[in-house]
Protein backbone atom coordinates (compact mmCIF):
# COMPACT_ATOMS: atom_id res chain seq x y z
CA UNK A 1 0.00 0.00 0.00
CA UNK A 2 1.16 3.61 -0.71
CA UNK A 3 0.75 6.45 1.51
CA UNK A 4 0.65 9.96 0.12
CA UNK A 5 2.62 12.53 2.09
CA UNK A 6 2.03 16.11 2.07
CA UNK A 7 4.97 17.05 4.91
CA UNK A 8 5.47 20.96 4.63
CA UNK A 9 5.10 21.03 1.03
CA UNK A 10 1.87 23.00 0.95
CA UNK A 11 3.78 25.89 2.29
CA UNK A 12 0.98 26.44 4.29
CA UNK A 13 -0.67 28.06 1.65
CA UNK A 14 -4.80 26.64 1.15
CA UNK A 15 -4.75 26.34 -2.59
CA UNK A 16 -1.86 24.01 -2.85
CA UNK A 17 -2.76 21.61 0.11
CA UNK A 18 -6.15 21.93 -1.93
CA UNK A 19 -4.24 20.71 -5.17
CA UNK A 20 -2.93 18.04 -3.39
CA UNK A 21 -5.79 16.91 -1.20
CA UNK A 22 -8.05 17.01 -4.83
CA UNK A 23 -5.58 15.13 -6.64
CA UNK A 24 -5.66 12.54 -3.68
CA UNK A 25 -9.77 12.69 -3.78
CA UNK A 26 -10.04 11.93 -7.61
CA UNK A 27 -7.09 8.94 -7.32
CA UNK A 28 -6.74 5.84 -6.42
CA UNK A 29 -4.33 6.19 -3.28
CA UNK A 30 -6.21 5.27 0.04
CA UNK A 31 -4.16 7.25 2.43
CA UNK A 32 -2.77 11.02 2.53
CA UNK A 33 -0.88 12.68 5.59
CA UNK A 34 -0.39 16.25 6.77
CA UNK A 35 2.46 17.35 9.16
CA UNK A 36 2.12 19.48 12.30
CA UNK A 37 5.39 20.50 13.14
CA UNK A 38 6.82 21.69 16.49
CA UNK A 39 6.02 25.17 18.21
CA UNK A 40 9.52 25.72 18.12
CA UNK A 41 9.69 25.01 14.26
CA UNK A 42 7.08 27.49 13.67
CA UNK A 43 7.68 30.41 16.09
CA UNK A 44 11.69 30.38 14.16
CA UNK A 45 9.76 31.75 10.75
CA UNK A 46 7.30 29.59 9.62
CA UNK A 47 4.17 30.30 11.28
CA UNK A 48 2.48 30.83 8.20
CA UNK A 49 3.33 27.01 7.20
CA UNK A 50 0.60 26.14 9.75
CA UNK A 51 -2.75 24.91 8.17
CA UNK A 52 -5.78 26.34 9.77
CA UNK A 53 -8.58 23.86 11.62
CA UNK A 54 -10.96 24.53 8.91
CA UNK A 55 -8.71 23.18 6.39
CA UNK A 56 -8.51 20.03 8.10
CA UNK A 57 -12.14 19.43 8.96
CA UNK A 58 -12.89 20.08 5.31
CA UNK A 59 -10.40 17.78 4.68
CA UNK A 60 -11.79 14.88 7.06
CA UNK A 61 -15.33 15.25 5.58
CA UNK A 62 -14.39 15.16 2.03
CA UNK A 63 -12.15 11.64 2.32
CA UNK A 64 -14.66 10.25 4.59
CA UNK A 65 -17.44 11.12 1.98
CA UNK A 66 -15.14 8.90 -0.28
CA UNK A 67 -13.97 6.11 2.17
CA UNK A 68 -10.30 7.44 2.29
CA UNK A 69 -8.10 8.25 5.00
CA UNK A 70 -6.52 11.58 6.39
CA UNK A 71 -3.67 10.85 9.04
CA UNK A 72 -1.12 13.56 10.91
CA UNK A 73 2.21 13.49 11.18
CA UNK A 74 3.39 14.53 14.68
CA UNK A 75 6.52 15.36 16.01
CA UNK A 76 5.04 17.97 19.54
CA UNK A 77 2.67 17.61 22.58
CA UNK A 78 1.55 20.93 22.44
CA UNK A 79 1.02 21.33 18.48
CA UNK A 80 -0.89 17.77 18.48
CA UNK A 81 -3.41 19.27 21.31
CA UNK A 82 -4.31 21.43 18.48
CA UNK A 83 -5.82 19.21 16.47
CA UNK A 84 -5.83 16.26 18.95
CA UNK A 85 -10.14 16.74 18.80
CA UNK A 86 -10.19 15.83 15.31
CA UNK A 87 -10.87 12.55 14.35
CA UNK A 88 -7.93 11.47 12.11
CA UNK A 89 -7.83 7.92 10.94
CA UNK A 90 -4.19 7.27 11.34
CA UNK A 91 -1.06 8.97 12.46
CA UNK A 92 2.49 9.23 12.01
CA UNK A 93 5.18 9.24 14.81
CA UNK A 94 8.24 11.35 13.26
CA UNK A 95 11.78 10.27 14.18
CA UNK A 96 12.17 13.00 16.42
CA UNK A 97 9.82 12.27 18.56
CA UNK A 98 10.67 8.59 18.64
CA UNK A 99 11.35 8.15 22.87
CA UNK A 100 8.62 11.37 23.34
CA UNK A 101 6.66 9.10 25.90
CA UNK A 102 4.04 11.69 26.37
CA UNK A 103 3.21 12.32 22.95
CA UNK A 104 3.22 8.76 22.29
CA UNK A 105 0.98 8.04 25.40
CA UNK A 106 -1.55 10.37 24.10
CA UNK A 107 -1.51 9.15 20.50
CA UNK A 108 -2.12 5.74 22.00
CA UNK A 109 -5.54 6.73 23.79
CA UNK A 110 -7.28 7.11 19.79
CA UNK A 111 -6.59 3.36 18.86
CA UNK A 112 -5.79 4.51 15.18
CA UNK A 113 -3.06 2.88 13.30
CA UNK A 114 0.42 4.54 14.27
CA UNK A 115 3.65 4.57 11.74
CA UNK A 116 6.55 5.32 13.76
CA UNK A 117 9.32 6.75 11.51
CA UNK A 118 13.29 5.54 11.99
CA UNK A 119 15.01 8.67 10.74
CA UNK A 120 16.93 11.11 12.21
CA UNK A 121 18.53 9.57 15.67
CA UNK A 122 16.30 6.55 15.77
CA UNK A 123 19.34 4.23 17.00
CA UNK A 124 18.59 0.63 17.64
CA UNK A 125 18.08 1.52 21.52
CA UNK A 126 15.95 4.09 20.97
CA UNK A 127 13.80 1.51 18.58
CA UNK A 128 13.44 -0.44 21.52
CA UNK A 129 12.67 1.78 23.98
CA UNK A 130 9.50 3.32 22.08
CA UNK A 131 8.33 -0.09 21.28
CA UNK A 132 8.79 -0.86 24.99
CA UNK A 133 5.85 2.09 24.90
CA UNK A 134 4.11 0.55 22.13
CA UNK A 135 3.77 -3.00 24.00
CA UNK A 136 0.17 -4.84 23.51
CA UNK A 137 -0.47 -2.04 21.01
CA UNK A 138 -1.73 -3.79 18.20
CA UNK A 139 -2.06 -1.01 15.28
CA UNK A 140 1.53 -0.22 15.07
CA UNK A 141 3.62 -0.10 11.70
CA UNK A 142 7.87 0.60 11.85
CA UNK A 143 9.01 2.60 9.07
CA UNK A 144 12.64 2.37 7.57
CA UNK A 145 13.64 6.09 7.17
CA UNK A 146 16.81 6.42 5.51
CA UNK A 147 17.94 9.84 5.50
CA UNK A 148 20.86 9.19 3.42
CA UNK A 149 22.79 10.69 0.20
CA UNK A 150 24.51 7.29 -1.27
CA UNK A 151 23.11 4.25 -2.08
CA UNK A 152 25.28 2.18 0.14
CA UNK A 153 23.84 3.82 3.09
CA UNK A 154 19.92 2.95 2.43
CA UNK A 155 20.35 -0.24 3.87
CA UNK A 156 16.90 -1.41 3.05
CA UNK A 157 17.82 -4.97 3.95
CA UNK A 158 17.33 -3.57 7.49
CA UNK A 159 13.62 -3.52 6.71
CA UNK A 160 13.56 -7.39 6.92
CA UNK A 161 15.88 -7.61 10.32
CA UNK A 162 13.71 -5.13 12.02
CA UNK A 163 10.53 -7.56 10.79
CA UNK A 164 12.58 -10.72 12.28
CA UNK A 165 13.67 -8.97 15.43
CA UNK A 166 10.82 -7.04 17.08
CA UNK A 167 8.42 -9.36 14.90
CA UNK A 168 6.43 -6.13 13.65
CA UNK A 169 4.85 -4.97 10.42
CA UNK A 170 7.89 -2.76 8.57
CA UNK A 171 7.10 -0.12 5.92
CA UNK A 172 9.15 2.29 3.93
CA UNK A 173 9.36 6.05 4.16
CA UNK A 174 11.07 7.70 1.54
CA UNK A 175 13.78 10.67 1.44
CA UNK A 176 15.65 9.38 -1.35
CA UNK A 177 16.56 11.32 -4.20
CA UNK A 178 16.20 8.31 -6.64
CA UNK A 179 12.79 7.34 -6.70
CA UNK A 180 13.56 4.38 -9.06
CA UNK A 181 15.19 2.67 -5.71
CA UNK A 182 11.60 1.27 -5.03
CA UNK A 183 12.10 -1.28 -7.73
CA UNK A 184 15.08 -2.40 -5.80
CA UNK A 185 12.79 -2.07 -2.63
CA UNK A 186 10.19 -4.51 -3.94
CA UNK A 187 12.32 -7.35 -2.92
CA UNK A 188 11.65 -6.72 0.61
CA UNK A 189 7.83 -6.14 0.57
CA UNK A 190 7.33 -3.39 3.35
CA UNK A 191 3.88 -3.28 4.72
CA UNK A 192 3.63 0.14 3.33
CA UNK A 193 5.52 3.03 1.29
CA UNK A 194 5.20 6.64 2.28
CA UNK A 195 6.16 9.41 -0.21
CA UNK A 196 6.60 12.85 -0.17
CA UNK A 197 3.96 14.64 -3.03
CA UNK A 198 4.45 18.87 -4.37
CA UNK A 199 1.32 20.21 -5.98
CA UNK A 200 3.29 22.55 -8.74
CA UNK A 201 5.93 22.55 -10.85
CA UNK A 202 7.68 25.49 -11.31
CA UNK A 203 11.32 27.06 -10.98
CA UNK A 204 10.43 29.51 -8.82
CA UNK A 205 9.22 27.60 -5.83
CA UNK A 206 11.61 25.38 -3.58
CA UNK A 207 9.74 22.46 -1.68
CA UNK A 208 10.79 21.82 2.28
CA UNK A 209 11.09 18.17 0.72
CA UNK A 210 11.92 18.88 -2.70
CA UNK A 211 14.44 16.74 -3.55
CA UNK A 212 12.83 13.31 -2.50
CA UNK A 213 9.38 14.27 -3.45
CA UNK A 214 7.02 13.50 -6.75
CA UNK A 215 5.20 15.62 -8.58
CA UNK A 216 1.02 14.54 -8.63
CA UNK A 217 1.70 13.60 -12.71
CA UNK A 218 4.62 11.08 -11.37
CA UNK A 219 2.87 8.86 -9.02
CA UNK A 220 0.65 6.68 -11.34
CA UNK A 221 3.81 5.64 -13.16
CA UNK A 222 6.19 4.83 -9.77
CA UNK A 223 2.76 3.23 -8.27
CA UNK A 224 2.94 0.99 -11.58
CA UNK A 225 6.66 0.32 -11.97
CA UNK A 226 6.61 -0.89 -7.99
CA UNK A 227 3.93 -3.18 -8.80
CA UNK A 228 5.60 -4.75 -11.89
CA UNK A 229 8.77 -5.10 -10.16
CA UNK A 230 6.73 -6.51 -7.04
CA UNK A 231 5.04 -9.42 -9.47
CA UNK A 232 8.22 -9.85 -11.79
CA UNK A 233 10.04 -10.93 -7.55
CA UNK A 234 7.09 -13.04 -6.71
CA UNK A 235 7.20 -15.26 -10.32
CA UNK A 236 10.93 -15.33 -9.62
CA UNK A 237 10.49 -16.51 -6.37
CA UNK A 238 7.75 -19.33 -7.20
CA UNK A 239 10.30 -20.75 -9.75
CA UNK A 240 12.87 -21.11 -7.16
Amino acid sequence: MFILEAGKNHLGRIDKADKLLNFFLKSDFKKLTFMCQTNKWYQAKKEHFKLPISFYQKALKLANKKNKSIGLSVCDLKTYNDLKHLNFKFYKLLSIAINNYELIKELKKKNKTIYISTGYNASDKKIKNCLKKFRNYKKKVLLHTPMVKNYEELKLNKITTLKKKYKIDVGYSNHFYDINILNTLSAYNPKVIMLYIKPTRSRRIKYPDDKHALFLDQLFKTKKNYYNCLKSQKFENEKI
